[in-house]
């Protein structure tokens, strides 16, 4: 008998809610419309791909520079007779950091 009785109650509590909700948007909709124009929502802003292109040009240009500075004192330490034992590693990355950057400022 409870659950009955507990089902009715949230039934009938349950139909304000939907009609509430329902009411605010129809406001607002009448609102948009009462100010003589359709808002839209606002779209997404447009990639400017020249900006991304120049922002990741920049970041590995920095990668290279750092890179470089650290491939200087391992190349010092060479000539010290101690080999780092990522060397080799850095001297490829500073390889294909470069041949990318040469590709991107290709005309």
């Amino acid at each position: 008998m409870s659950v009955r009785v507990l089902s009715i109650l949230a039934f009938l509590f349950s139909i304000p809610l939907f009609s509430l909700q329902s009411g605010t948007v129809q406001r607002e909709q009448q609102m948009i419309w009462s100010r003589g124009q359709m808002m839209k929502p606002d779209s997404p802003p447009e990639l400017d791909l020249q900006a991304a292109r120049i922002e990741a040009i920049r970041h590995d240009a920095a990668d290279l520079s750092t890179l470089s500075a650290s491939l200087q004192s391992d190349l010092q330490n060479l000539q010290k007779g101690l080999l780092a034992k990522d060397l080799e590693q850095k001297l490829k990355n500073l390889e294909k950091l470069s041949k990318k950057l040469r590709r991107e400022l290709a005309p």
